[in-house]
């Protein structure tokens, strides 16, 4: 040591390092490699990103290239996930001396339609929907869809003092869902409340008609209207009572509702139930 150089010295300081970096990558990946599933679903993920910026140094442009890890967990992934969906999901009532909770809806486009759960609905009249800003407006039946079990509402779009309703709609998850992918699930009467998991089964309905999305979150969780997203704040699917008769925690692929939302015409139907 005492004969070397000091770039030698430098080269070699360097070299130790860049073993031990690679030696501390095996054990991690080993050790992952070694985690139960539930664990390793809540490690971080890491992200590598390249920033290049260029340089002037006189005669000619430099590129430097600076090499960046970005830590992403997961947690965050599904905190903002959730805080995308929220403005999107209604609570439904039924209008009477006391307002009976009948379940959840979603908001589909900027003029107010809304997905919910047919058979949470029933036959009620007089429907009203509380917006997470604390908003009440009256809401119709337009349409039901038995092969699904949706339902679509048409919202009012102003409150009783003729406050003008601003509609947020959900955005729909790009591509089919996937085997093991990380889900989130909303639901609460009162107060909101979210259960994460996996994806566990698409579950065949003939036909070449979209697949029921099943997970593991629990059946005692998941209610009425109840929202699958995933953790890019996309709905996937809507809980409703042909989702549940397959699993409890199943739920009806929100492709279905490109087929299954109405034209704004008050006489389209898609079945003949009457409201």
């Amino acid at each position: 040591m005492e004969e070397l150089s000091k770039s030698q010295i430098v080269l070699l300081t360097l070299l130790v390092s860049f073993v031990t970096s690679i030696a501390t990558g095996i054990v991690t990946v080993s050790l992952m490699d070694q985690a139960p599933p539930a664990i390793a679903q809540t490690v971080n993920r890491i992200i590598e990103r390249t920033v290049e910026k260029v340089v002037s140094t006189g005669q000619a442009a430099a590129v430097v290239t600076t090499e960046k890890t970005i830590v992403v967990k997961e947690s965050d992934l599904i905190a903002k996930a959730v805080e995308t969906m929220r403005p999107s999901m209604v609570h439904i009532y039924a209008s009477s001396s006391e307002p009976v909770f009948l379940g959840l809806g979603i908001v589909l486009d900027a003029s107010g339609s809304i997905v919910s759960d047919a058979v949470a609905i029933g036959e009620t009249k007089n429907i009203v929907l509380m917006f997470s800003n604390g908003s009440h407006v009256g809401a119709s039946v337009i349409s039901r869809d038995t092969e699904s079990g949706f339902v679509m509402l048409q919202s009012a779009t102003t409150t009783a003092d003729g406050k003008a309703i601003q509609f947020t709609p959900a955005t729909l998850a790009v591509g089919k869902p996937t085997l093991g992918q990380t889900i989130v699930v909303l639901s609460g009467k009162t107060i909101a409340r979210i259960e994460d998991g996996l994806v566990t089964a698409l579950v065949p309905r003939g036909d070449g008609k979209e697949s029921v999305v099943d997970t593991n979150v629990s059946g005692d969780f998941v209610m009425s209207g109840s929202p699958l997203i995933t953790t890019e704040g996309g709905l996937i699917g809507v809980s409703t009572s042909v989702s549940r008769a397959s699993s409890p925690g199943a739920f009806m692929p929100s492709a279905v509702l490109v087929e299954a939302q109405p034209d704004p015409s008050p006489t389209t139907k898609k079945t003949g139930a009457g409201e």
